[in-house]
């Protein structure tokens, strides 16, 4: 084998080196993204579980040890465009670990100024049976006895609950008519975010907790909730409207 001929076949392998390293870096170049992250909150203060101490607007004394929910069908709203789905289907968001709590996607280009998802899991993954990712019955989000996602979850203690334990639960879901706990939440980024190449934009939605207690929701009456039905319905309007816009990175 010649010199002449090992130099050939270095310099080819260093020009296809060379190539792919170019033809992955414009592919990043092409591509924006988009990270949402959620922030567990209490009245609009940081959520601490199981040690903080909170009250409901009824008054109730509160600790919270559990907050759990699943978001789906998350779609950014492209100014003038059509509607932007993105691909991870459903996330579920636990106040107990934070690596749960932003999740990141690659965006099409354009300018977007409202977010919307929906609060729980729908029909046809309520009956496709076994799921992986967030969806795996091994989350402790599936009622096994009824075949169906529990759709949000709030658990915690009260001295005002009718409880051995002074503890209360929540847990929310149904997806047959007519309590179907699934809610379509729509949030304002109050301005628009452009995406362009390379770009890398962050939305930021509080989940405030408090929420969960409005509209009657008194502890010292009711304290636990774990089948669907009007009571479970009731909760989902309520917790359908703790979502708020914080804060974007344009």
């Amino acid at each position: 084998m010649t010199y002449r001929y090992i130099y050939t076949i270095l310099f080819a392998l260093s020009y296809i080196c060379n190539a792919l390293v170019v033809t992955a870096c414009a592919k990043e170049k092409d591509s924006a993204f988009v990270t949402v992250r959620i922030y567990p909150v209490f009245d609009g203060m940081q959520l601490i579980l199981d040690t903080e101490n909170y009250t409901n607007e009824h008054g109730n004394l509160l600790t919270i040890s559990l907050f759990r929910f699943y978001i789906t069908h998350l779609k950014l709203h492209v100014t003038g465009t059509s509607d932007y789905v993105t691909p991870e289907g459903s996330h579920l968001i636990d106040a107990q670990d934070t690596t749960t709590c932003s999740f990141s996607f690659s965006v099409p280009l354009g300018t977007f100024d409202s977010v919307s998802f929906v609060t729980g899991v729908d029909s046809a993954d309520n009956t496709s049976g076994a799921n992986s990712g967030d969806l795996d019955p091994a989350k402790g989000m599936y009622w096994a006895w009824n075949s169906g996602y529990i759709m949000a979850k709030l658990e915690g203690n009260s001295a005002v609950c009718k409880t051995i334990h002074k503890a209360f639960e929540f847990h929310i879901g149904g997806y047959m008519p007519p309590y179907n706990a699934m809610r379509q939440v729509n949030l304002p980024l109050g301005e628009t975010i452009t995406i362009e190449n390379g770009k890398r934009s962050t939305i930021n939605i509080n989940a405030d907790a408090a929420r969960w207690f409005a509209h009657g929701l008194d502890l010292s009456v009711t304290n636990s909730v774990l089948i669907p039905g009007r009571a479970a319905c009731e909760i989902a309007d309520n917790y359908s409207g703790m979502f708020s816009i914080s804060g974007s990175t344009p």
